[in-house]
């Protein structure tokens, strides 16, 4: 008879579980399109479930600022009253639009290098450029990485811009030569690498970090974490073709809540994948569809097909994790059509790999503290390699049993107890790593600089390159985003919070070229230039973004 008790309740329990997530998600759209539903939730693999608290979604409130077109917004609740809530509304988001150059003003060849140079360019961030006279803090720098030295300072780029994707090979010349960018404060920027310059804008949100083209080039997706929505455009205009928000209980708030969001990756399966970090879901949005509707939501409380649970200690409670991990941050392809992706669970400690093709997790692994992988370092059909924020340790998964093959502690000219970092380097196009060394960052460790790993042994290189040494106990400096030219001879990486990019021989170690980037234009800076993340255009080439 308990039995039975127990079975009927774990049934109660699935149910609502799974009812929940579709309520949540589908009646919010419903409301948010005037009665339209324009998402459509599926979650049939929920096997086991924790209890979630008891939540109560109010009704949406047909009201804005008069100044704001019409159009939805979120319930009426302490949690929402900071939020950037106008931007729910598709007409607000287009009114922000800026044509700042005509594509078809544009010269049909780049003014500023060869084409055949395009390999060697690169696209830095600079987070927090800043001039009397600039309107928005930020900066897209064009590096000639053959040379090593600054082609062009692209300015008003948004408050501390935060991510660069590039267009495909495969795509036409037309759509090729375009970038996008997205800031902080949700500017996506469309970026002309021929003329190395924004020729349209728009703003999207309040906070932001990331944005992805599909497959062809036709849509672009962008996601906030404030409001917490998504945002689908056509790439060529910046359209507003749809908004999705986001909904879900939340560990800051007990009434349901505008998620955050996390990373958005696009696949070759037709899928846009986008982390939904509060909610601790992943959602599949179909972009082959007009209707662009979600088809599968991975969510922390799935169970994996290995059957593995691993153990978290958060504060003072205990969580076993079976799904996407607690606090989804990134997304790497393990491959280059994207069927097996890894989402980084930060809080949990975890990286979980999802299989695309049956819409099931695979398995769940125990990774170093807060893992980071940033591009990640694949070797393909062999390992995936991750930083951590929290530790100096590496963690290698093995990509033929999806599961870890071991850990690797940083050299001693980083002690390991110090911290981590954030970024490795990614192969080149065709697939291999230059020399056999992946290079690592050391962000948040109390040396910065960067260190090889011999990708043949799983371990620490043993002899040259020796590892390269920016400053010594620096609080608030973070070395970071190491990436290769396009030879391999070179790996070239920045300090943050400083003017300083570096360049370093692989084979050796040494730092061979140093960019001071206040001596690059003769202006007064309100504060330093912050270079962060490194872009090179040879990624148009590589199937692994």
């Amino acid at each position: 008879m308990a039995e039975k008790q127990t079975s009927s309740r774990r049934d109660l329990l699935k149910a609502a579980a799974v009812a929940g997530i579709g309520f949540a998600i589908g009646s919010w759209a419903a409301a948010l399109s005037r009665g339209k539903a324009v998402v459509e939730v599926t979650s049939q693999r929920v096997e086991e479930v924790r209890v979630k608290p008891q939540v109560e979604v109010q009704p949406v409130v047909q009201q804005v600022a008069q100044q704001q077109p019409a159009g939805p917004v979120a319930p009426q609740h302490p949690a929402f009253q900071k939020r950037g809530l106008a931007y729910l509304n598709p007409d607000y988001i287009q009114s922000t639009l800026r044509v700042l150059v005509p594509e078809d003003q544009l010269p049909p060849k780049p003014t500023a290098y060869n084409i055949n140079d395009l390999d060697w360019i690169a696209i830095m961030i600079e987070s927090r450029y800043h001039e009397p006279g600039v309107e928005m803090i930020g900066a897209y720098t064009f590096l000639d990485m053959r040379n090593f030295k600054v082609l062009k300072r692209v300015k008003n780029a948004g408050d501390r811009v935060h991510v660069v994707r590039f267009g495909r090979e495969e795509w036409p010349e037309h759509k090729r030569r375009f970038a996008i960018g997205m800031s902080r404060d949700c500017w996506l920027s469309k970026i002309d690498l021929y003329t190395m310059q924004v020729v349209r804008q728009i703003k999207i949100g309040v906070d932001c970090r990331s944005a992805a083209y599909d497959k062809d080039g036709k849509y672009i997706i962008a996601g906030s974490k404030d409001p917490g929505h998504a945002v689908i455009l056509d790439a060529d205009t910046f359209k507003v073709l749809k908004v999705i928000p986001f909904l879900g209980p939340s560990k800051f708030f007990p009434t349901p809540m505008m998620g955050r969001q996390g990373a958005i990756l696009a696949t070759d399966l037709g899928y846009w994948l986008v982390n939904v970090k509060d909610a601790e879901m992943v959602l599949v949005i179909d972009y082959r569809s007009p209707d662009f509707p979600i088809v599968h939501v991975f969510t922390s409380y799935d169970t994996n097909s290995k059957g593995r649970s691993v153990k978290v200690q958060i504060g003072d409670k205990t969580y076993d994790v079976t799904g996407i991990g607690k606090s989804p941050h990134e997304l790497n392809k393990l491959d280059k059509e994207g069927r097996y992706v890894a989402v980084t669970g930060q809080e949990s400690n975890t990286i979980t790999i999802l299989d695309l093709k049956n819409l099931e997790i695979v398995n769940v692994v125990p990774c170093g503290k807060k893992p980071h992988p940033g591009p990640g370092t694949l070797i393909p059909n062999k390992y995936f390699l991750t930083n951590a924020i929290g530790e100096g340790v590496i963690t290698v998964i093995n990509l033929q049993t999806m599961d870890v093959e071991k850990y690797i502690k940083y050299p001693r000219e980083f002690p390991a107890d110090t911290g981590g970092g954030l970024y490795s380097t990614p192969p080149l196009p065709d697939g291999t790593i230059p020399k056999g060394l992946a290079w690592f960052d050391t962000s948040f460790n109390i040396n910065k600089g960067v260190f090889a790993v011999d990708i043949h042994l799983l371990d620490i290189a043993t002899r040259p390159p020796k590892p390269a040494i920016f400053a010594e106990n620096k609080p608030g400096k973070w070395a970071m985003h190491p990436g290769h030219t396009p030879d391999g001879r070179y790996v070239i990486s920045a300090l943050e919070r400083t003017d300083s990019v570096y360049k370093v021989d692989v084979e050796t170690g040494e730092i061979v070229g140093t960019i001071k980037l206040k001596e690059i234009e003769p202006v007064q800076l309100l504060e330093e230039p912050s270079p962060t993340g490194i872009f090179p255009a040879w990624r148009i080439k590589a199937p692994w973004f």
